[in-house]
């Protein structure tokens, strides 16, 4: 159940992501059930997570893609060790993350709205 996002819009959630430090580390454990329960419960408050895989850098691609088919997220961009997902709120209302439409190049006005 991934969305898809254009191009502008991941960029708009990489600019969001950018400067925040890891929300979520996945370590030698792996994919957990404890893993899933807290990635599912930063996703629904936050919306956009940063995860920094330890000990993993050899299979981050494949685990992103189980990750990507398990909670419905989208992976935005994978750099070096650390993969930022997203997924909005399924209540409209309390969405935190307002988009830019496709197609729109003022991302910023989102971005200047969202971090004040």
């Amino acid at each position: 159940m991934s969305s898809h996002l254009t191009n502008s819009q991941k960029k708009f959630i990489r600019r969001l992501a950018h400067g925040a430090p890891a929300s979520m580390q996945l370590g030698k454990f792996g994919l957990t059930p404890n893993f899933y329960r807290s990635f599912e419960t930063a996703l629904f408050c936050h919306e956009v997570l940063k995860l920094r895989f330890t000990n993993l850098q050899d299979e981050r691609k494949e685990l992103s893609a189980e990750i990507e088919t398990n909670t419905g997220a989208t992976l935005v961009s994978m750099v070096g060790h650390t993969a930022v997902f997203y997924r909005p709120c399924p209540d409209p209302d309390k969405r935190k993350v307002i988009l830019p439409r496709p197609g729109r190049a003022t991302a910023s006005d989102n971005l200047d709205a969202y971090l004040a």
